[in-house]
């Protein structure tokens, strides 16, 4: 037998997932929306001719949105990691998707006007993290917990010691 699943993150929205569709694909480069299945039945919080179910891609990655009314609202307990390669890709997608509404957390963390969390990362940081030297591991660590927005030049000064 052999087996080669495809696994899609579906994102469970009230009512907004067209939207949300449409505006991650506007900050992400090589995204699309890809298919849109419109309700031809009324279901909990929608009616005959809305979005139920979106799928669409993110960085080549696909995703669902399902409309699915407000039962279930978004928590920390899962959020989407955006690698990034230097400090002017955090800023971009750290503006883009706390604009609007958005919030920034911490430790690299936001919130996005629709609820989902976000981590935004440099690359960078990822590569010290893994370091065999713990000392430096823990000033980059430390460093990092001090922070909302990620900022590299800091998070390598720390790594560094200097």
């Amino acid at each position: 037998m052999s087996v080669d699943p495809k696994v899609t993150p579906c994102l469970w929205f009230d009512n907004e997932g067209e939207e949300v569709a449409e505006f991650y694909t506007s900050v992400f480069p090589n995204s699309s929306i890809d298919y849109v299945n419109r309700s031809t039945i009324e279901w909990p919080g929608g009616k005959v001719g809305d979005a139920l179910l979106i799928e669409f891609s993110l960085a080549g990655q696909p995703y669902q949105a399902l409309n699915g009314g407000p039962q279930e609202p978004f928590n920390d307990r899962i959020s989407l990691s955006v690698s990034c390669k230097d400090q002017e890709e955090v800023d971009y997608f750290w503006d883009a998707l706390t604009s609007d509404g958005g919030e920034p957390v911490m430790c690299g963390w936001l919130k996005d006007k629709f609820g989902v969390r976000w981590q935004i990362v440099p690359e960078p940081l990822e590569r010290m993290l893994r370091d065999q030297d713990s000392e430096k591991v823990r000033r980059a660590m430390e460093a990092m917990l001090q922070m909302v927005k990620l900022d590299l030049a800091e998070l390598e000064q720390a790594f560094e010691g200097t």
